[in-house]
């Protein structure tokens, strides 16, 4: 069969010739120089006060069910107090996910696990009581 196949040797043909055009004088080929020059060159010094701490790819969302009011409160500090606080600071180019990945951030850092104990122990003591049926 491979006799009736004119591309049989195809592979190894390729294989055993040399690309004289991909070598340079230093027995680089382009494509090994080529993929050094962008990673050397593209190296850019960031800027912490207008650059975001990482990007949206970087980002993972999650849903966070609430009440309505909490998330409202939540929204209004976030835009009007912790931007507002940023901004001041000479921060530009805030985002939510950077705002938002503080938060989380801080209350795992700052181990604040009995003052969220708190507030969900004071949101079950002040609920009233609701059917589930």
């Amino acid at each position: 069969m491979a006799e009736d196949d004119p591309f049989a040797d195809l592979g190894e043909t390729l294989a055993d010739e040399p690309d004289d055009d991909s070598q340079d004088t230093d027995g680089v080929s382009e494509s090994e120089a080529t993929e050094e020059t962008p990673a050397q060159e593209s190296v850019e010094p960031r800027d912490p006060m207008t650059d975001t701490a990482f990007s949206y790819e970087a980002a993972k969302q999650r849903p966070f069910y609430a009440r309505e009011a909490t998330i409202e409160d939540f929204d209004s500090w976030l835009k009007y107090e912790l931007e507002r606080q940023l901004n001041q600071q000479g921060y530009q180019n805030i985002v939510v996910r950077e705002m938002t990945d503080a938060l989380l951030r801080t209350v795992v850092e700052e181990d604040l696990v009995d003052e969220v104990a708190d507030r969900f122990e004071q949101a079950r003591e002040s609920s009233p009581s609701e059917s589930t049926e």
